[in-house]
């Protein structure tokens, strides 16, 4: 496993419904789970446009390449948090064959 170019920290948050500080209880809470370094071979920015009002906005949309062993086993319904940015999983592309390395890619929530 070549991890000399995993120099990105990302964490992952599951969501899930909770109970706020207050005592209010909600149905999406992110709870962290662990942090890992991460390679970020690529970053793509895509561009949509609403249909309702014809404006475009850019969304960011990363791959992240993570050691296959981690704390706990990553679930496809986490998010991961990147430079202040949350990102949802989008697919997980475990490599089963050398068992050293999966693949995530993520799209920007908004």
């Amino acid at each position: 496993m070549k991890t000399t170019n995993m120099n990105e920290r990302i964490t992952f948050y599951s969501v899930g419904p909770g109970i706020t500080a207050d005592g209010v209880q909600v149905d999406a809470v992110e709870t962290e789970e662990f942090s890992v370094w991460a390679e970020v071979p690529k970053l793509s920015i895509r561009e949509f446009v609403n249909q309702g009002n014809k404006v475009g906005y850019r969304k960011q949309s990363p791959v992240f390449i993570i050691a296959f062993k981690t704390q706990k086993e990553v679930k496809p319904n986490w998010r991961i948090k990147w430079h202040d940015i949350m990102y949802e999983i989008k697919s997980l592309d475990p490599d089963y064959r050398t068992k050293d390395l999966i693949q995530i890619s993520t799209q920007e929530v908004i």
